[in-house]
Parts: structure tokens; C-alpha cells; sequence
């Protein structure tokens, strides 16, 4: 099973959208040295964590080092951190304002949450959860329905071990995969829109796959034809996507556009390069209606940074 480290560096290409580029702005957290925007809604309300010390993690997708939550609004940042926590990553945010993250206590202990924009917390952990896995939301859409991962998270590294969906205060499994798989395994359910079409990720037929699901279709790809390990990290209503392989961060447009009659004849979505100019590597992480997409870049002295691209 092959494992994609944080530290990869992505190869360059040209990014073109309907003869338009992309632009791209920096997001920084003052004071931080490592930022990482995760999300964005369709207000444009961008949402992240950032580290005050320097730490390395092992996989960008969850951190395990120290981190304080933030929120970007009309030029302003915000710092969070939930009450009593001594570490707090904010993966996302709705139109609400309602934020999903997961905290970690004094005690050592990771706790899944949801920060409502009354400014009530409350912390959801999955029930009887494998052992050693951490509940990890990463996505909340206008319902109020929460999307995540069991994640292991230690000083060996991060690794999910299940997908999940949580509607009205109840969990259920989210582990899809083709027929016939060779072992799959290593779910997560990484985005949600309000449309309730979701994105993620699971590990079959040798590699990481992403994967999107609309009511009971479910699509799987790659993002090369010969394989390359590939994420699914962001999706919107009208089922465009964004995520990142060893070949890059990449957009899709339209995920249902390349729907055929039947799973045999689907054919794998167009891939968009979206790469931070001058960066050595460009994850995407989250994406609006407006195709507004936030993620995290490194830069050529291997600083971190996150990124709000238009």
C-alpha cells in the first residue's frame, strides 16, 4: 500500500478554464508560521488552521501537530480555538456560518465538533469507533448534515481508517467502492454540498482513489489512466470537484456531465491543473458554487501557505 507523503513535491502545469486563467491570492495568518485555508462557503467565508511553532505532519489532509482554528471575512482574520482545548483545526464551514473541526483536550484525547454560529459547541464523537481512529469532520453543508473520517493520528503518522455521515445526531458507515475491488480499504468522506452530493477518498485495486456520490450513483477515478494515487477533497451543487494526486491539485468540472448509461461506459472527468504560481506543491481543499477554491501551497523556501484562487 503505497502511503503520499505531506513533503511531495508537485511538477508544474498550465492552468486554463474556458481560456481564463485562474488568479490567486495568498491567505496568511498573522503571526503563523504555517497556514492551511480548508474551506470556503458560498458567502466567500474562508475557514483553516495555522500553526505558531514549526511542526512537520506527515499527511497535509489532517494535521498532527498543534494547530489554531481561524476564520477569514472581508479581509479580517479571526482567531478560534474551542474553549479548554489546547489545539483546534477548523476542515469546515456552511453558509450558516456553522463550522466542523476536530480539538484536542488536555488530556491528549481528539474530539470531533460544531461550532454554530450562535456560538454553541458541540462535540460529536463516532460511537465504538475502531481502535486508536480519531473523529475527524471535515464538511458541513446548509442542512446541517456533517461529513468525516476516522483518522488515526499520532507520531507515526495520519491514516483513515472509515467514512461517516452525521444527520440529526446520528452516525452512519459511508464506505463505498467498485464492485469486485481488490481490498478496499482506508475510507473518508472529505466534502458535502448543499445539494447533498459528497466527495472523498478510499484505498482499492492498489491505489487511493477518489470517489463522488449523488443519491445512489457512485463514480471512481483517477486522476492518470496507468494510476497515480488520487484525493477527493472539495465538491459544490453543481458537482464540480477539486482534490490533488502526485501529479497536482486539480479541478473537475461538472462530474455528472461525464455520466454514460451505465458504470461500463462513464467516462473519468476532465482534470484541470490548479497549482500556486512559483509553488512546490498546491493542495485544494475546498470550493464554492463560484468555483472559489481554497487549499494550501508551499512555497520555494518550503514555507506553508494557504491560498484562495478565483
Amino acid at each position: 500500500m503505497k502511503h503520499l507523503l505531506f513533503a511531495i513535491v508537485i511538477a508544474s502545469s498550465t492552468l486554463t478554464l474556458s481560456a481564463q486563467s485562474f488568479t490567486y491570492a495568498p491567505i496568511n495568518v498573522p503571526g503563523a508560521v504555517a497556514t492551511e485555508a480548508r474551506a470556503i462557503n458560498n458567502n466567500g467565508e474562508i475557514v483553516g488552521f495555522y500553526k505558531t511553532t514549526a511542526c512537520a505532519d506527515y499527511d497535509v489532509k489532517v494535521p498532527r501537530c498543534p494547530t489554531k482554528g481561524f476564520k477569514y471575512v472581508n479581509g479580517s482574520y479571526i482567531k478560534l480555538m474551542v474553549p479548554n482545548s489546547t489545539s483546534t483545526a477548523i476542515m469546515g464551514v456552511n453558509d450558516l456560518g456553522d463550522l466542523v473541526g476536530f480539538y484536542t483536550k488536555a488530556d491528549g484525547t481528539k474530539h470531533g465538533f460544531i461550532w454554530f454560529h450562535q456560538n454553541v459547541i458541540k462535540t460529536i464523537d463516532y460511537p465504538n469507533p475502531p481502535t486508536a481512529t480519531n473523529t475527524v469532520p471535515f464538511g458541513i453543508n446548509k442542512a446541517g448534515t456533517v461529513v468525516g473520517g476516522l483518522w488515526s493520528i499520532s507520531s507515526n503518522g495520519t491514516f483513515p481508517a472509515g467514512g461517516w455521515v452525521w444527520v440529526n445526531g446520528k452516525f452512519s458507515n459511508m464506505n463505498p467502492f467498485s464492485n469486485g475491488a481488490a481490498a478496499p480499504c482506508c475510507w473518508s468522506v472529505n466534502s458535502i454540498a448543499n445539494s447533498g452530493v459528497i466527495a472523498g477518498q478510499l484505498f482499492q485495486a492498489d491505489n487511493f482513489q477518489a470517489w463522488f456520490k449523488a443519491g445512489t450513483d457512485e463514480d471512481f477515478f483517477l486522476r492518470n489512466s496507468g494510476g497515480s494515487d488520487t484525493f477527493g477533497t472539495g465538491v459544490n451543487s453543481t458537482t464540480d470537484m477539486v482534490g490533488y494526486s502526485v501529479a497536482g491539485g486539480w479541478f473537475a468540472k461538472n462530474i455528472e456531465a461525464n455520466e454514460g448509461t451505465n458504470d461500463s461506459t462513464e467516462k473519468a472527468p476532465s482534470f484541470v491543473s490548479v497549482k500556486f504560481p512559483n509553488s512546490q506543491f498546491t493542495v485544494p481543499f475546498g470550493l464554492n458554487n463560484a468555483r472559489a477554491i481554497v487549499g494550501t501551497y508551499s512555497d520555494s523556501a518550503g514555507k506553508q501557505h494557504g491560498f484562495l484562487a478565483k
